[in-house]
């Protein structure tokens, strides 16, 4: 197999962490909705922590592989 198949289940693993997010603040604030009576303020305020979520864990999981990329594209440079 080619050298893309590690690098593909890598980000392919990163999309499923950032849509994971997002969905469980929209199903939790949903949840918290319907039993508190304020329709749409915890939806929103899911949606908003669960992309805030997603983008600090998702640039954890990503930043690994932008060095080794840069490091290899530098490497192949030479």
């Amino acid at each position: 197999m080619g050298g893309w198949v590690v690098p593909t289940a890598y980000l392919m693993g990163a999309g499923w962490y950032f849509a994971i997010c997002v969905i469980a603040g929209i199903v939790f604030g949903s949840w918290l909705d319907g039993q508190t009576g304020l329709k749409p303020m915890f939806t929103i305020i899911g949606v908003i922590l669960g992309l805030a979520l997603s983008i600090l864990g998702g640039y954890s999981l990503l930043k690994p592989f932008w060095l080794r990329l840069n490091n290899d594209s530098l490497g192949k440079g030479k």
